[in-house]
This record gives structure tokens, C-alpha cells and sequence, in this order.
């Protein structure tokens, strides 16, 4: 019976070391971009990001007009827009790790086709694996236009820094805000070794 204890105790120890491991060792990002200012390159206004700054540029079609940015357009505040294309790179520097993968949530609020003209995602370092795991589009207000993308990236392994580029064309076309939440996703055993290890040191010190 004593053995079965000190066995759970043992367990539990295991289990909550790893997950303070794992909280050490995800890589974790969320920025969101809400555009109250013109800045082009835009800092967003909502930063977790670590491991650096992120960056918004925003761009229109070669040769076309440049993106405007206003006040309110619709009902909503801070918007970039233009007659014909909106182009947004964002740059999210990355926990500088040789993880296995990582996963990008992306949310965008939208104006123009029902999907956006083009989109990409690259790596920096390039090489390795991008796959777009999903995305959709919702129309959020049908009397105004407005549309809602939501995305899922997996890169692997996860880079230094990656860009995700998109873009929306229309007769207006136009983007309200940007989020972006990103974690960098390390192999289970390295966590298990890493909170057996962390329970070993825990119980020498106790000695």
C-alpha cells in the first residue's frame, strides 16, 4: 500500500515538473494588430511575442494605388484600404529553437472577394515543411461586407521567423485587423525526460 502511494506521489511529481517543463519550452506568440494609427510598417497594438518585435506592412497591387489608411470605413475604426488590392506581410519572430513544428492560428477581419486573392507563408531559414492545415471564411455583417478569415499554418521544423503574406482584392478592398497566435511545439519525450530529470534534481535537494 505504501508503495502504491510513494508510486502516485511519484507520478503526480512526474506530471507537474513536465508540464512546468513544457510551459518552459513551448514557444508561445500572440500579436494582434488593430491598426489605430497610419504607421505603415505597423507595430501591433497587442504584443506577446518574446522572442522580438512583429511587423505589419501593408502594400497594394505593382502599379495599382497604395493603400489608404482611415479613420472608420463601415462601422469599423482603423482600417487599410484600396481600390483593388490590399496586400499585409506580417514578420513573427519565432522561439530560436530546432523544435519539431509549429502552428500559426491566423484571424483577419476583411473586405472584398469571398476569398482572399493569394495567400503564403516563408520560413526563414527556408526548407523544411508548410502546409495549410485549414482556412474559412465567414461574412460577419451582409449589410456592409465585412468578412472574417480564420487559417491554420503547420510548419516544419519550426523557423527562426516566418512571414505570412496575404492579400484582398475588390472594388474596395480592405483589412480591419490582424491575429496571429503562434506556438513553436517540441518533441513529448523531450518534456518527459526533461521532468523526470527535473524530479531527480527535486529529490536530491531534498536529501
Amino acid at each position: 500500500m505504501k508503495r502504491t502511494k510513494l508510486l502516485l506521489v511519484v507520478i503526480v511529481g512526474m506530471l507537474f515538473v513536465a508540464s512546468q517543463a513544457w510551459a518552459g519550452l513551448v514557444g508561445v506568440t500572440n500579436q494582434r494588430w488593430d491598426f489605430t494609427t497610419n504607421a505603415n510598417p505597423a507595430i501591433p497594438e497587442f504584443d506577446e511575442n518574446p522572442f522580438g518585435t512583429p511587423v505589419g506592412t501593408i502594400l497594394g497591387s505593382a502599379g495599382g494605388p497604395p493603400p489608404e489608411w482611415v479613420p472608420e470605413l463601415l462601422g469599423r475604426t482603423g482600417v487599410w484600404k484600396a481600390d483593388g488590392l490590399v496586400d499585409i506581410t506580417l514578420d513573427i519572430p519565432n522561439q530560436m529553437i530546432r523544435n519539431p513544428y509549429k502552428v500559426i492560428l491566423l484571424e483577419i477581419g476583411f473586405l472584398g472577394g469571398d476569398w482572399p486573392a493569394a495567400f503564403s507563408v516563408f520560413p526563414s531559414p527556408l526548407g523544411g515543411t508548410v502546409q495549410l492545415v485549414s482556412q474559412d471564411v465567414v461574412l460577419v455583417d451582409a449589410a456592409t461586407g465585412w468578412k472574417r478569415l480564420t487559417a491554420e499554418w503547420y510548419i516544419e521544423p519550426n523557423p527562426d521567423s516566418e512571414s505570412i503574406c496575404y492579400s484582398f482584392s475588390g472594388d474596395i478592398a480592405a483589412v480591419d485587423y490582424v491575429n496571429v497566435y503562434t506556438k513553436c511545439v517540441p518533441e513529448p519525450m523531450t518534456i518527459v525526460l526533461l521532468g523526470f530529470g527535473g524530479l531527480m534534481l527535486r529529490r536530491k535537494r531534498n536529501a
